[in-house]
């Protein structure tokens, strides 16, 4: 696989990180042709957030700067649903998006076949597809690790947040060596993997999950997850505060 190439892009409100698998539900003709294209080819796709910021294209979300390649596994069919699950891959920085043959269109509760469509562009734009497109270069892999101890640190951090989180939001006393240890069996020894996976499932923030996509090394990724999780507690000490006001009114 060269560096730079031409890909289906599967454009949803967050994106994904390398190693994370996630199970999409696919309804719409415009990704049902991206999952034939894919998998008649054995090719993977890009999935990566729309940018909120960039206005429509002919009624479509535009894509961010930066997604990961995915391979199309486990597909199977359900009704008028394809199923299927999304492996993050590689990291990849858009060059150049083609945008889709037809605009949006409003089809309603019924939506019209793929060739039913394909037969309103393919004497126009015969090399035209139904999903976005786009020119893209493939990003290295992280620089650097991270010291171990630095690692279980965090883990640690996190544990404690999310013991916060049910104390404050749920009323229920999860125990912090109880959620720690459950932290430590699914992300420790550290690895790459573990680093994406925690990344995934720490960062809300889509300039946050974009900084990471875009970073050369370990530490940049890790700094943004540090940083993420002293915003969650920050966040949590407000409402904290706020609570503890409302007990002494």
């Amino acid at each position: 696989m060269s560096d730079e190439q031409t890909i289906p892009l599967f454009v949803l409100p967050a994106g994904i990180f390398p190693t994370v698998r996630e199970q999409l539900r696919v309804f719409e003709p415009r990704y049902k042709q991206m999952l034939d294209d894919c998998t008649i080819d054995e090719y993977p796709f890009g999935y990566i957030a729309h940018d909120s910021e960039i206005e429509l294209t002919d009624g479509w979300s535009q894509p961010s700067t930066f997604g990961v390649l995915c391979l199309v596994e486990d597909m199977q069919e359900q009704g008028t649903n394809i199923m299927f699950t999304a492996h993050g891959n590689q990291r990849f920085e858009i060059i150049e998006v083609l945008q889709s043959a037809l605009p949006s269109m409003p089809f309603g509760e019924i939506y019209p076949s793929v060739d039913d469509l394909v037969e309103q562009y393919a004497h126009d734009s015969p090399e035209g597809k139904l999903y976005l497109r786009a020119k893209i270069r493939l990003l290295d892999e992280l620089e650097g690790e991270l010291p171990a101890e630095e690692w279980s640190a965090f883990l640690h951090d996190w544990a404690q947040h999310i013991v916060d989180m049910n104390s404050i939001f749920r009323n229920d006393e999860v125990q912090l060596e109880q959620m720690l240890l459950v932290l430590e069996e699914e992300f420790l020894p550290y690895d790459t993997a573990s680093l994406w996976q925690v990344a995934n499932a720490v960062l809300d923030k889509q300039e946050d999950r974009q900084s990471a996509l875009s970073s050369a090394c370990t530490e940049d990724v890790f700094a943004i997850l540090q940083q993420a999780l002293r915003e969650k507690n920050a966040q949590l000490n407000f409402i904290r505060a706020l609570n503890d006001t409302e007990d002494l009114s």
